[in-house]
């Protein structure tokens, strides 16, 4: 209608001017609008806090408004930093959801110069604690209201961070939005652009030069202090980290030197926190299988780190790296072949492997102060719990059980391997040998009862008689190399007949008995520890007992009399002293006079 009135009237030339000046008006009123609602808002949520701020009080402490920094610190666990700068106060805080891969519960302390972000966490003394998660510089950070989302708003962080919370209702949001923009605008106007700082001067420093030269070379110093955090935020950003450590290397001597008056505290605050940042950054970089996760390139951040003095730091990253690249070596290894040959090449990689890793460390750490020795030989120990692991999976299987000789075999060439160690110092045999205690003794108990199985169904279809081997077989020439083990002569057993027969006097069941056990007492040997002594000798000693008894059982007859004797005397006064003499000589390296009693007993009866 105005428009036309307009029209109608004649003064189309301003009518142009005039339809911009109504569109202005429009702007402007609905901007007004917009903040007459804010406020109106916010003082009806600031007269709702007053009003229950009394009743809450007694509830909860960490909802006071006033609250001080040290009470801060008491509530939230690796809160200290906020002591760093002196001055600080809170100004708001409250329960908000952090919106990100997963949503959870945070609290957000709003301080004059800072924000952090805690968790809530378990205490024994307290019924409320929290765990700071973030500390964010409030001259750093930009905070935007989410407008498809009306619960929600957006703090970002210079260079890259950034941070969605959702508050409770509108009117909450809207709040925190208000506060943190004039917490940075109070910020602005206290502190300024540009705070002056003091560098502290040595005797030595002023007397380089006039007093007008030492002043101006200690205000170009302080310019460069306070340009320096900005700096390596760019650096952290660009993910340039050498540039970042050697500006932080050069500005060392000027930090030290930082005056604890003015805004000295405050700037080297904030060089600390991005030293923490581009810490926590060099020490992720490598975790993933990137351009840092082989060669060279794996060593940059390692040595950024120790030059930036963060020893643990970087002998952590050194050695999870390895760990990495040490697994990846052992999965490419192809189960082909025999045990014994996969056992070989799993063995001889891994401890070769952890050798050369210890002789890098030595030479990567060796002029650190700290002793690091301790992080490499923890970092073995936990690397050889996860070789025995794979070693037992498949050396010591569950359910099944392997052939004679394989599994001592397996331990003999796992345990000639871990002597490489010992170059560097490292001696694991004892560790090895706990690690692999429970396949031992699952492996030697299962061993023994099969050979007590063997035994009663060969006791069951014994017929008494003399054993019968033809000498180009090649059989009682085995039985006899294996005897010689023992020092037991078969000659004095044997009889020939002239042909090519050749009568042993000795029982089937003893004959094979005395094989099955040779080939367990061979595992044993190579498996042996003292962890499984008692095992072992409880094993061999039932083992030898059961097999001379069933001797003493024989039928009375006088055709097998000639059989049964020889073997009795064979077990009694050939085989089981041997047998002790093996034990004692070879594998205990002590006596055992618990099989000894064998023999006593056997002589009663």
């Amino acid at each position: 209608l105005l428009e036309q009135a307009l029209q109608s009237s004649g003064i189309n030339a301003e009518y142009g001017q005039t339809s911009k000046e109504i569109t202005y008006l429009e702007a402007e009123m609905y901007k007004l609008g917009h903040l007459l609602t804010e406020q109106k808002a916010l003082i009806s949520s600031l007269t709702d806090d007053n009003i229950t701020s009394e009743k809450n009080e007694a509830l909860d402490i960490s909802i006071t408004e006033d609250m001080s920094i040290a009470k801060i610190v008491e509530l939230v666990q690796g809160a200290a930093v906020l002591h760093d700068i002196p001055g600080r106060k809170m100004i708001h805080n409250g329960n908000l959801v952090e919106l990100g891969e997963d949503e959870r519960q945070i609290r957000l302390f709003l301080m004059n110069d800072c924000i952090m972000s805690a968790a809530p966490t378990k205490s024994a003394w307290m019924s409320e604690a929290y765990k700071m998660v973030d500390l964010l510089e409030l001259k750093n950070v930009t905070i935007m209201d989410v407008q498809d989302q009306k619960l929600c708003f957006k703090i970002t962080q210079y260079p890259a961070n950034m941070f969605l919370y959702r508050a409770e209702t509108e009117q909450k949001k809207i709040e925190w939005v208000s506060l943190i923009k004039r917490a940075q605008q109070d910020l602005k106007e206290a502190v300024g652009d540009r705070p002056d700082i003091e560098l502290k001067q040595s005797r030595d420093e002023m007397m380089e030069g006039t007093w007008e030269e030492n002043q101006r070379r200690a205000k170009f110093r302080a310019e460069a202090l306070l340009e320096l955090p900005e700096q390596l935020d760019v650096c952290i950003a660009q993910r340039d980290f050498e540039n970042a450590v050697r500006k932080l290397r050069d500005a060392k001597p000027d930090i030290a030197k930082l005056d604890q008056s003015n805004h000295g505290p405050e700037i080297k605050a904030r060089i600390d926190s991005r030293l923490r940042q581009l810490t926590d950054m060099l020490t992720e970089v490598n975790m993933g299988s990137g351009m840092y996760a082989h060669g060279k390139a794996s060593k940059k951040p390692v040595k950024q780190l120790l030059l930036l003095e963060k020893v643990t730091q970087a002998t952590s990253l050194f050695l999870r790296n390895k760990s990495t690249n040490l697994k990846m070596s052992i999965r490419r290894i192809k189960m082909e072949g025999t045990m014994t040959l996969y056992i070989t090449k799993l063995s001889q990689t891994f401890f070769t492997t952890v050798a050369a890793v210890g002789t890098e460390f030595k030479a990567v750490f060796s002029n650190t102060e700290a002793g690091c020795m301790p992080s490499y030989v923890s970092w073995v120990e936990s690397e050889l719990e996860w070789f025995a692991d794979m070693f037992s999976r498949q050396v010591f299987p569950q359910g099944s059980v392997v052939g004679h000789g394989v599994a001592g075999e397996c331990v003999a060439i796992a345990l000639k391997f871990a002597d490489q160690l010992s170059t560097n110092g490292l001696d694991i045999s004892f560790l090895m040998h706990r690690l692999l205690q429970p396949g031992i003794s699952e492996t030697l108990k299962r061993n023994h009862i099969q050979i007590m199985e063997a035994s009663q169904l060969r006791a069951k279809e014994e017929h008494w008689k003399k054993c019968e081997f033809n000498r180009h077989t090649g059989d009682i020439k085995k039985l006899d190399d294996l005897l010689k083990t023992y020092n037991v002569d078969l000659s004095k057993y044997c009889v020939s007949t002239g042909d090519d027969k050749i009568y042993v006097t000795l029982c089937h069941s003893v004959i094979s008995f005395v094989r099955s056990f040779h080939s367990y007492l061979l595992d044993a040997k190579k498996m042996y520890n003292v962890r499984v002594k008692k095992q072992l000798i409880d094993s061999i000693t039932s083992c030898l007992q059961f097999q001379a008894f069933q001797l003493k059982l024989a039928p009375p007859d006088e055709d097998i009399r000639t059989v049964v004797t020889s073997s009795d005397m064979f077990m009694n006064k050939e085989f089981i002293p041997a047998v002790i003499t093996f034990l004692e000589t070879q594998v205990t390296q002590q006596p055992v006079p618990q099989i000894r009693n064998i023999l006593d007993t056997n002589d009663m009866l």
